[in-house]
């Protein structure tokens, strides 16, 4: 619906995973990493936990499209509340080994000759099961019998398990310390951080055919942030919204005003959570001096719906807080030339502000007023 009017040639922010959108952030890098070491080993578990939508199944689909996975055969199930017997079938359907009403035994012994076969052949089986947190007792039991397959003392199957975080709790039971000894590798995949979102989205955007990042303004990116938690589907979720929202609103920039409007009215909808998840304070980063001259900017402008494309951004911040106000102008030049030095101080300041300007919007309303005389009289 709004495609043409952004000049997308396609949906930035599907909820189906899709691995060409795939963002390689520090926490992916090291997830990959993570996982690329345990199945190199070519035995025992890998485990991968996240909560609902922090993008694991992209995760995985990128590792299989992107893997170094040479002479490696892979079943891929989703479970959902199997038991043992129903979960052995599944596995040997996916690998065409599927007898209609065969034994748990019966599985069991054409899975085994079929590994067998591959190991001759010089291949291995890697056995990838997503949403293990759902899987029976008896089940989780079968996989790991099933990682006792061996030939010559070399194992024939090793497994990827994918799930939520209740499964690392699982894990830690007594009831499955023999599962526990056999993990090679184990990571969790956590949320995007504040500095990865406004990427994330702009890395979005240019895969959908969009080259002008300044569409989503830096504090709308900040505000989608502390509305999501950096959870991706959770963002990709909100930010189809807002390029909904502008273009029936024939908008060209979102905006936080835009973020609240859209998550108030989802909100309404019970679409979203009652109460926005903190923001993570960023990491501090060096700030370049501007290589280009200011431009002027209205009074009404909020600070954070700047454009922060370039490396002259963050200086661009200095130029409307420098007329915020008669009676704390200077004290916010002061602060200013004190914290241009760290990223980390500015956003910090800039939070408080904002927070202030939501609490005193009335009051904020005079104070622009009075900007507009007092910058003719006093020059600020």
């Amino acid at each position: 619906m709004y495609l043409d009017y952004y000049g997308l040639k396609r949906h930035p922010f599907q909820l189906t995973p899709d691995v060409n959108f795939f963002y390689d952030s520090r926490v992916h890098k090291r997830a990959m990493a993570t996982i690329s070491y345990g199945l190199s080993k070519l035995e025992g578990f890998v485990i991968v936990t996240g909560d609902v939508g922090a993008g694991k199944t992209t995760l995985i689909d990128y590792l299989l499209k992107n893997g170094q996975l040479k002479n490696v055969v892979v079943a891929r199930i989703s479970t959902t509340q199997l038991e043992a017997e129903n979960l052995l079938e599944l596995i040997a359907s996916e690998l065409n080994l599927r007898k209609s009403g065969a034994s748990k035994a019966s599985y069991l012994r054409d899975l085994n000759s079929f590994f067998l076969r591959l190991g001759q052949a010089g291949k291995s089986v890697l056995l990838i099961v997503d949403e293990v947190q759902n899987l029976s007792a008896g089940a989780l039991e079968e996989l790991r019998m099933l990682s006792n397959f061996q030939n010559n003392e070399k194992p024939l199957v090793q497994q990827l398990l994918v799930g939520q975080p209740e499964f690392r709790s699982r894990l830690a039971s007594p009831a499955c310390e023999q599962i526990r000894q056999r993990v090679i590798a184990s990571y969790h995949l956590a949320p995007l951080t504040a500095e990865d979102v406004p990427i994330y989205i702009a890395h979005r955007m240019q895969q959908a055919g969009v080259r002008d990042q300044s569409l989503f303004t830096y504090g709308a990116c900040q505000r989608i942030f502390a509305e999501t938690g950096g959870v991706p589907r959770k963002i990709n979720r909100l930010c189809d919204r807002l390029l909904l929202y502008g273009f029936l609103e024939e908008l060209t920039r979102i905006t936080c005003s835009a973020v609240d409007d859209v998550t108030a009215e989802m909100r309404g909808e019970n679409l979203m959570d009652a109460v926005a998840a903190p923001p993570e304070q960023p990491k501090p980063i060096s700030l370049a001096a501007p290589q280009a001259p200011l431009p002027a900017l209205a009074d009404q402008q909020d600070i954070l719906d700047l454009p922060l494309t370039g490396d002259s951004g963050l200086a661009l911040l200095a130029e409307p807080m420098n007329r915020q106000g008669a009676s704390n102008a200077p004290q916010v030049r002061q602060d200013l030339a004190s914290q241009m030095s760290q990223h980390q101080a500015l956003l910090q300041h800039m939070g408080r502000l904002r927070r202030k300007m939501d609490l005193h919007k009335s009051r904020l309303s005079r104070l622009k007023l009075m900007l507009g005389q007092q910058t003719k009289n006093r020059g600020v």
